[in-house]
């Protein structure tokens, strides 16, 4: 039996209490619907075969088979892929769509595809899994040289400064808690968090940690390493993180802070302790991000 949202069924599920809202954010963004529209027309052939790893309510496949596609195979590990089965009953596609559930690395497809649309781009870029996905779609599932929205993924990094953001490090060390907490202080701090930026939070200019071609990237670790200086004085709590993606030739995304109206927030990457730092301060960093996004390591020192 289908549960849908509004069953107790479908409720009980933590994560359904707000995945409709989620989805529906992505849904008003208007720059990210429009760039992968956009995308999606210039790259979809009138009967193309196409992949959607991740296809979430099932938006981009629809707008796949409005571009032409003869098939399109969504796949989504999530609950709300119950939703975009009966969305596209209800908006006519489903004679074309073939939802599959589950994640793609453990699924096969019965025809390798012409294109893979993957719009698993995370706050911090690779935080979803986006070069794990695509390395795996282009061993099994597509054919030689399908194209890809997106096609390159790049990663941004700056000192930032953000006291509310870093409670959830520094807060763990707050002198009223009844125990010994350094522990979860130090997990913490070595903890990727989503916040939401403007640029008064950024001390520095960014650089560029990772520049990927989905097209030709491997299935490892994602590294960088270098050095950002801080431009004014102030307090700095660790490395902001943002990404820009070229869906195709001519067609980018990105969530720069700021990003009004944007369904993406930004990565933080912090450090166990705020710094007080003076404009021309430098810091080395060094990061290595795993294919799939599960696991960040970085380290972030001030240059002497």
């Amino acid at each position: 039996m289908l549960h849908l949202p509004g069953s107790p069924e479908w409720q009980r599920v933590g994560s359904h209490s707000t995945v409709l809202d989620y989805h529906l954010s992505m849904l008003h963004d208007t720059a990210r619907m429009d760039a992968f529209r956009r995308a999606i027309n210039e790259t979809v052939k009138p009967g193309d075969v196409v992949v959607d790893i991740g296809c979430g309510s099932g938006v981009l496949s629809f707008m796949a088979c409005e571009a032409g596609a003869s098939k399109v195979y969504a796949i989504e590990g999530g609950p709300v892929i119950e939703v975009a089965r009966q969305l596209a009953i209800d908006n006519g596609f489903d004679d074309r769509i073939e939802f599959l559930a589950g994640w793609s690395i453990e699924l096969g497809l019965p025809e390798p595809a012409d294109v893979l649309i993957s719009e698993t781009l995370g706050n911090a870029a690779f935080d979803e899994g986006i070069a794990a996905w695509t390395f795996d779609a282009r061993q099994r599932l597509l054919k030689p040289g399908a194209a890809l929205i997106p096609e390159r993924v790049r990663l941004w990094v700056a000192s930032a400064e953000t006291f509310d953001d870093h409670g959830v490090v520094a807060d763990w060390l707050h002198p009223n808690l009844p125990y010994d907490y350094s522990f979860a202080h130090h997990h913490a701090s070595k903890t990727l968090w989503m916040v939401d930026l403007t640029p008064n939070n950024i001390l520095g200019q960014p650089e560029l940690c990772a520049d990927v071609d989905l097209h030709t990237s491997a299935d490892e670790a994602i590294v960088g390493s270098g050095f950002v200086q801080v431009d004014r004085d102030g307090t700095m709590h660790g490395l902001a993180c943002w990404f820009d993606s070229l869906l195709c030739r001519g067609v980018t995304v990105d969530n720069m802070p700021p990003r009004t109206g944007s369904s993406w927030s930004h990565g933080l990457l912090p450090l166990p302790e705020p710094v007080e730092v003076h404009a021309g301060d430098q810091f080395a960093w060094d990061i290595s991000i795993a294919a799939d996004g599960e696991e960040w390591r970085w380290s972030i020192d001030l240059v002497e």
